[in-house]
């Protein structure tokens, strides 16, 4: 299940919120992770029930704004308040634009009960709607098939996407770069600076083949901004051992991001730079 969250409009807070916060609700101008930051809490959540969530989302007049990955069962209990009922405020991470989840549930539209003064609701578990909407088995993340595709497991899909990212950091840290991780609000997952050279780097990992990687519009669009600036790390023939990934399995290799239209096919995007 996901939990929803129905926000308002912004709001400025009382001077005794007991999560410290100078507003709370929805703000247009926010960045995702001030909007998770101050609309994670203060809610009335059944301890047991939440313990085993996986995805929170955050809706305004009915559309989803936000989807964030919970990762801590026990959450925050919010003290100073004079309910009598214990409030909670999630604990989690925002997901970044190109993850699945995030891809499944965006803009979607959450429909609450005629009347419902609840802002809380709970819905099926977006994997099942990933799962539903991947297609034949070679949209998935197979081992051996030429081109990645979507990894329904959570875990595996997480380890991957840390694991990637981690070593295209460490490739240009070992050459002299300052590498800033920028996954979590911008198109690009970091930007490397050395001397007066910046570039944007984009990660990826498969257990496919790498023929072509899943890009979203927003990765193209960045890349068409800033031409010959973009680079992408991509590590095909990934492999998990007992959970973890395997450094010695695949092969990691660095490409020029600088995607063309005959390069492009929708899914979002399928970027394939090797010419058939």
């Amino acid at each position: 299940m996901v939990i929803n969250i129905r926000l308002s409009d912004r709001t400025t807070a009382t001077s005794d919120d007991p999560l410290g916060r100078d507003w709370y609700g929805y703000d247009p101008g926010a960045t995702p992770e001030q909007l998770w930051a101050n609309n994670r809490g203060d809610w009335f959540l059944d301890k047991k029930r939440i313990a085993s969530e996986r995805w929170a989302a955050l809706n305004y007049l009915g559309e989803i704004v936000l989807v964030a990955e919970l990762n801590d069962p026990a959450h925050e209990i919010v003290t100073g308040t004079d309910t009598g009922r214990p409030k909670k405020a999630l604990i989690g991470r925002v997901l970044a634009d190109g993850h699945s989840i995030h891809q499944v549930l965006m803009g979607t539209q959450v429909e609450y009960p005629p009347g419902s003064r609840n802002s809380i609701l709970y819905r099926p578990d977006p994997e099942t709607a990933v799962a539903a909407n991947a297609g034949p088995a070679e949209a998935r993340d197979l081992a051996g098939a030429g081109g990645q595709g979507l990894q329904m497991d959570a875990d595996v899909r997480r380890a991957i996407e840390n694991a990637a990212q981690d070593r295209l950091m460490r490739h240009y840290r070992d050459r002299g770069w300052t590498v800033t991780d920028t996954r979590q609000n911008r198109p690009y997952d970091a930007v490397a600076v050395r001397d007066t050279e910046r570039i944007y780097l984009e990660a990826k990992g498969t257990q496919s083949k790498g023929d072509s990687v899943i890009v979203t519009r927003n990765e193209v669009g960045h890349a068409r901004q800033h031409p010959g600036l973009c680079m992408m790390g991509v590590w095909s023939g990934m492999r998990l051992v007992d959970g973890e990934v395997d450094p010695r399995a695949g092969d990691f290799r660095i490409i020029d991001f600088d995607p063309e239209d005959r390069q492009l096919r929708p899914r979002d995007f399928d970027w394939r730079w090797v010419d058939p």
